[in-house]
């Protein structure tokens, strides 16, 4: 088999279709026949007859009922150019993949009265899909180990043939899957399968490009120590594997990243979000910074990469800007009512940054691991729900629109008196007291004082008045 994605899509699209024919004839809908003359006969015998079922008509009939089916999108995106291939060899006009299928419909059951999946005719019609989309070309592989990775999942597909492989499961060499300075684990490989004219090769730096993008997509989609290993390996068809020059980025700190069973679907949805988004500007740079901390060997050395991701996603390079990181940070990051305690680490991680920079001041007491899996984290949901189009680029605004919607409702009294000084009631052009006695009080409190922050509305959230709650570390 040269293309499983392509062979799991249209089996499934066949299934979905089985089973839709099929509730149809038990709602009692019939397939009509026609009747056909079957030759023979002459002079002395009777002429022969047979009747032949209208399968076409009844699937065209419900083809518009077919094509909405789920499967169907898929097969028409995999089937892709190749429809027009497809259609041509079945004496068909036509370029798009969906008159296709509906002609694979027809094949499959030709000449049947009831729609049970043919599982045979299906993979006989596959192969002969298979030969006519691949008469010219040979199947193009690149794969690369990726160090520290693990999942129960045999394969995951992410579309136009890159996907994960399990190295014990895949075709592929034995220093990918087992490679030097490994653990006793069989390597989780990245690969690209794609078809290329006869005696050309796939190129590696599509690959290697294709391969960094899902690297980059694995860290944003959660913690754990992920990289690009090296070698590559290459080949064609059923020819050699030879090395090339491919990953070799540094492997990270801390545990593995793992891709639990049942999470396929959803790292798939993940992936295509992030593959569609083009980052530029200070999202770009925040995303950079962020995979260099996680290349990191030392969790002091990636602090600071985390921390300049953030300060540069909330704009906070000025003296005023740093002052409020925790505030906006925490206001983006956490709930009402959790959002001193993570402004608290913000500050802790800053105060951990100098004293590792140049031994200034104490250091915090919190553990430094666990505050730079805090940061990371942080900086993770933010970039994650930036490229995934969830908040505004604007997360310096975001987060002070956040704050504003956060103050407290004014409440209490308020009083008015007349403050002007008392004259002397024989003086010329004298006031007379204003009269009070029937004013009734309004309701309001003053609102509560709190260091001023450029840019920062104060909420209920914080503490007020307390040295701890100020945004500089002390």
């Amino acid at each position: 088999m040269r293309n499983p994605v392509l062979h799991e899509a249209l089996r499934n699209f066949a299934l979905e279709a089985a089973a839709l024919l099929t509730d149809d004839v038990k709602a009692g809908a019939e397939v009509e026949f026609d009747v056909v003359h079957g030759g023979g006969g002459g002079r002395s015998r009777p002429s022969l007859y047979r009747y032949a079922p209208r399968t076409r008509a009844f699937v065209a009939e419900r083809w518009p009922r077919l094509r909405e089916l789920p499967g169907c999108s898929r097969a028409t995106e995999e089937l892709g150019a190749g429809a027009a291939a497809w259609l041509r060899v079945n004496g068909l006009r036509g370029e798009r993949a969906e008159p296709a299928l509906q002609a694979m419909l027809d094949r499959l059951y030709e000449d049947s009265t009831s729609f049970g999946f043919p599982e045979e005719r299906f993979e006989r019609l596959y192969r002969e899909v298979e030969s006519i989309l691949y008469r010219d070309a040979v199947r193009a592989r690149v794969v690369a180990p990726l160090p520290g990775v693990r999942m129960d999942a045999e394969r995951v597909d992410f579309g136009d043939g890159l996907s994960l492989r399990r190295g014990d499961r895949a075709d592929a060499p034995h220093e990918a899957v087992w490679p030097e300075g490994g653990d006793e684990t069989p390597a989780v490989l990245c690969s690209l399968e794609q078809d290329v004219e006869a005696g050309t090769q796939l190129p590696v730096a599509e690959a290697e490009e294709r391969f960094r993008r899902l690297v980059t997509a694995m860290r944003l989609w959660g913690p754990g120590a992920v990289s690009l290993g090296g070698p590559g390996w290459r080949r064609s068809d059923d020819g050699p594997w030879s090395p090339v020059p491919l990953g070799g980025s540094a492997g990270g700190r801390g545990e593995g990243w793992t891709l639990a069973a049942g999470e396929e679907a959803r790292l798939r949805e993940f992936f295509a979000l992030l593959d569609e988004a083009a980052p530029a500007g200070v999202i770009a740079w925040s995303l950079r910074r962020f995979e260099m901390g996680c290349e990191r060997s030392r969790d002091a050395e990636a602090l600071s990469d985390y921390l300049l991701a953030l300060r540069a996603l909330l704009d906070a390079t000025s003296d005023a800007g740093e002052a409020s990181l925790g505030l906006r940070v925490a206001a983006l990051c956490a709930e009402e009512g959790s959002r001193r305690a993570v402004q608290r680490r913000i500050q802790a991680a800053i105060a951990l940054e100098r004293f590792v920079m140049g031994g200034a001041g104490r250091p915090p007491a919190e553990s430094p691991r666990d505050l730079v899996a805090d940061v990371e984290a942080h900086v993770r949901a933010l970039l994650r729900d930036v490229l995934c189009e969830y908040l505004d680029p604007d997360l310096k605004g975001v987060a002070d629109d956040i704050l504003l919607e956060t103050l407290p409702e004014p409440t209490g009294e308020i009083r008015a008196r007349d403050l002007r000084k008392p004259q002397d009631p024989g003086a010329e052009d004298a006031v007379p007291e204003a009269d009070t006695s029937e004013l009734e009080p309004v309701g309001t409190q003053a609102a509560p004082v709190q260091q001023e922050i450029e840019g920062v509305t104060a909420s209920a959230d914080w503490g007020w008045g307390e040295a701890d709650d100020q945004s500089s570390p002390v």
